[in-house]
């Protein structure tokens, strides 16, 4: 069983500003939203142009209450990270091991890193870099849109739970936590981090290609009995693949979990099914791909999470990648 979440312990935000490293809808949702709070934030973006331009006029953020301009420092410089006390990774994973060693190169020694990306071998490519000790993760929930450069739509609130690779307490950790509470993001500290990314993974591998390859919001995705019956078997394949892989995480009805996430996220366009709009680069290689490639190890086939690794990964091939 999966350890329940803890509230994070009271801890005073640090003077320094945290960086925010990322400027797609979720990033400029955190960044925005920490802003608002008046948390110190920097806004990191790899567009030189971009980064002057929402420098320059802020954020759009609308929410269900209306629209908010957030004016914070954006800048595409990473010498800017020298002054930050951690950085809130929110990059595409395939872009993970890029920020890595900028980050390793940039960070003051005694700056920590939290990703709160998609997939799986985002917490250890930054390890890789950072060293064990200086690398947090999680999962959130959160539903953001960006509809041009500097609007973001908040679509959703979910929760967002943090936690330390190897399960332990620690200041730095919770720093963040009170930070991203202040914010109004719902967050817990939990001691099974790798139970909570592998189960919003497994959802995400369940939903977000079925969404991509259909162009379907997730509420329109369980109107249909096949793409239901689909999502199901990704999900049961891959559960059994975290189980195999000595994941802590419980056992559920997996059907009746993928309703009630695509019931509470109805309206949204998902992640994936955003990209291929766009024509960008998906995460599917740290989803559907990364659970065939540790099945393989472990001699289990999965056979319908490959199915969609292969036909998302066909898809991106038919269109010229855009950058976001």
């Amino acid at each position: 069983m999966s350890a329940s979440p803890r509230p994070p312990a009271p801890a005073a935000t640090a003077r320094r500003p945290l960086a925010v490293v990322g400027p797609g809808a979720l990033g400029s949702l955190f960044a925005a939203r920490l802003a608002l709070a008046s948390v110190p934030v920097l806004l990191l973006d790899y567009r030189p142009d971009r980064a002057q331009a929402l420098n320059a006029r802020g954020i759009r953020l609308r929410t269900a209450t209306g629209r908010h301009d957030v004016l914070l420092p954006v800048t595409a410089d990473p010498r800017q990270l020298a002054q930050v006390s951690a950085a809130i990774v929110l990059v595409k994973a395939y872009q993970t091991d890029d920020v890595a060693q900028t980050l390793a190169r940039q960070l003051p020694p005694d700056a920590v890193a939290l990703t709160l990306q998609n997939g799986l071998g985002n917490v250890e490519a930054l390890q890789l870099h950072l060293g064990a000790d200086r690398v947090f993760g999680g999962a959130t929930a959160q539903g953001a849109l960006r509809e041009d450069d500097g609007t973001v739509r908040d679509t959703g609130s979910g929760q967002t739970v943090l936690g330390h690779p190897d399960g332990q307490a620690d200041p730095r950790l919770d720093a963040l936590a009170q930070a991203l509470l202040a914010a109004g993001f719902a967050v817990s500290v939990t001691n099974n981090l790798a139970g909570a990314i592998w189960e919003k993974v497994i959802l995400n591998a369940a939903i977000n290609p079925l969404a991509a390859l259909t162009h379907l919001h997730n509420g329109d995705l369980i109107a249909f009995p096949h793409p239901l019956q689909l999502m199901t078997a990704v999900a049961r394949e891959a559960f059994m693949v975290a189980i195999r892989h000595g994941v802590e995480i419980a056992e559920q009805d997996w059907r009746a979990r993928l309703q009630t996430v695509c019931q509470a996220t109805a309206p949204n366009v998902n992640s994936m099914l955003q990209d291929v709009l766009h024509h960008r680069r998906t995460e599917i290689d740290a989803l559907n791909g990364a659970i065939v490639r540790i099945a393989a190890t472990h001699h289990r086939p999965v056979p319908v999470n490959q199915t969609l690794w292969y036909l998302i990964s066909t898809l991106e091939k038919t269109y010229s990648l855009r950058v976001e």
